[in-house]
């Protein structure tokens, strides 16, 4: 147990370190990525690895419900405030708030772990 709380914690250091990294050295940015876009997919595997071994069950149900009300948020918002919905901008939009979302979950599930006896 202690080595998945460990690992847990480093999980939240190195995803962005490599990403970020990883970003710069392929020059990511001139197709207009960010290290984001890439950690927010490592941090939905570490989400589900991290919880499948910690706890009965993954939380991985949860995070897609958090995002289907994520993604029906931003929709709402988009017809309200903009008056029109642009697919590229809401997948953009839906990828980098996903990424934020997801790492207060994956934050949220390792201070859970700390708690946890």
């Amino acid at each position: 147990m202690i080595l998945l709380k460990i690992s847990a914690v480093l999980f939240v250091f190195l995803t962005p370190l490599v990403t970020i990294i990883i970003s710069r050295f392929f020059n990511l940015k001139k197709f207009g990525l960010n290290f984001a876009d890439l950690a927010f997919p490592l941090f939905v595997l570490e989400l589900y690895f991290i919880t499948d071994k910690a706890y009965y069950h993954s939380f991985l149900p949860q995070l897609v419900l958090a995002l289907g009300l994520l993604a029906i948020a931003i929709t709402i918002y988009f017809l309200k405030k903009k008056r029109s919905f642009y697919y590229p901008k809401f997948f953009k939009f839906f990828w980098r708030a996903g990424f934020i979302l997801t790492f207060l979950m994956y934050l949220a599930i390792v201070i859970g772990l700390f708690l946890k006896k």
